[in-house]
């Protein structure tokens, strides 16, 4: 295999020249040789989301041009895509902040980017107004609202449907019902069935009810959580590109 030699703050390290991460990916994979449970796909494609949606607040800041944004973007779009799958090979296993993950992200990103010409830098530019400690739970957040919305909430539907049909099927159909005495009362199909929907709606608002803190998201918290190092308005633009580019619905408060 061959190698090409990447730099960061603690000196320089061996990457395989045909993958497009940097040097703290590297580290992860030599320091953090634990289980064999991979950063899941979703959690790539959501920090795909929101580095798209910081380079596009970051350039309506002033901080990124047109053509770094772009950049981010045109990438991004292929990360989502699958298209690069095989440069986020870290494991779940690593520091509490995603440290890792965020700059296995920031790396690919920026590498992929001057391939097309465009030479950025994995902090300065991809992670700009950003850490780890606002971009991993931030990606947690998009992750979760995106799989309730596009996965869990259609599937619900359609089982609610299916079951409102077979309990109106079922609504002549008459069996036992038995408490824990196994004292026999009559109960139709449909009245058992009618439990069963009940039970799976009540389940649905209760998730329904937990989005609110799902759509709070962490962005322009950078660094402690003061946001020194985002500049003004990030937060609020930030927040609504990731909402525009996921087509999800935030509250209004």
């Amino acid at each position: 295999m061959e190698y090409r030699m990447e730099h960061d703050t603690m000196g320089e390290i061996a990457v395989p020249a045909d993958h497009h991460w940097g040097a703290q990916t590297q580290r992860s994979l030599e320091n953090f040789r634990i289980g064999g449970q991979r950063q899941p796909k979703e959690i790539i494609t959501a920090f795909a989301w929101l580095k798209e949606a910081c380079a596009l607040a970051n350039a309506d800041c002033g901080k990124l041009t047109a053509e770094q944004a772009g950049a981010i973007s045109a990438v991004c779009r292929e990360i989502r895509a699958g298209k690069w799958d095989d440069e986020f090979p870290l494991v779940v296993w690593q520091t509490g902040s995603g440290t890792q993950t965020n700059m296995n992200v920031n790396e690919v990103i920026a590498h992929l980017a001057g391939d097309r010409g465009v030479q950025l830098h994995p902090n300065d530019h991809v992670n700009l107004s950003q850490s780890s400690n606002d971009t991993f739970p931030t990606a947690l957040h998009i992750a979760a609202a995106t799989a309730l919305h596009r996965r869990l909430f259609p599937a619900l539907e359609e089982m609610l449907v299916c079951l409102q049909d077979l309990e109106n099927a079922n609504g002549d159909v008459v069996k036992t019902g038995r408490t824990h005495l196994q004292d026999a009362v009559p109960i139709t199909f449909g009245q058992e069935i009618s439990g069963w929907r009940s039970m799976l709606e009540h389940s649905r608002d209760m998730v329904t009810a937990s989005l609110d803190g799902l759509y709070e998201l962490a962005l322009g918290g950078t660094a402690v959580g003061t946001g020194l190092n985002a500049p003004p308005g990030f937060d609020t633009a930030a927040a609504q590109e990731a909402v525009s580019y996921t087509h999800l619905t935030l509250p209004t408060k």
